[in-house]
């Protein structure tokens, strides 16, 4: 992957990948963000996104995860 600064994870297009740098969210949804594996270190692939653009499709460590766009928003990546 190459060295860029962090981008926002609604970034990603529909096949791309990127590794999570950090986690922005705090309490219950920072918590369930984690519970779904997507941990800074961790590499995510954009499966897809709804046709309105919401929610996204996720897929890291072999599962595929649904979130909010705003949700998606919390959680930065590095191409």
């Amino acid at each position: 992957m190459q060295n860029q600064s962090a981008l926002a994870l609604t970034t990603l297009k529909q096949g791309e990948q990127a590794m999570i740098t950090q986690v922005r969210s705090h309490g219950a949804l920072g918590r369930r963000i984690r519970s779904m594996g997507l941990l800074p270190g961790m590499t995510v692939t954009m499966m897809g996104k709804a046709p309105m653009g919401d929610p996204l499709a996720l897929r890291v460590a072999n599962t595929t995860v649904a979130l909010r766009k705003r949700e998606a928003a919390e959680i930065l990546i590095v191409k």
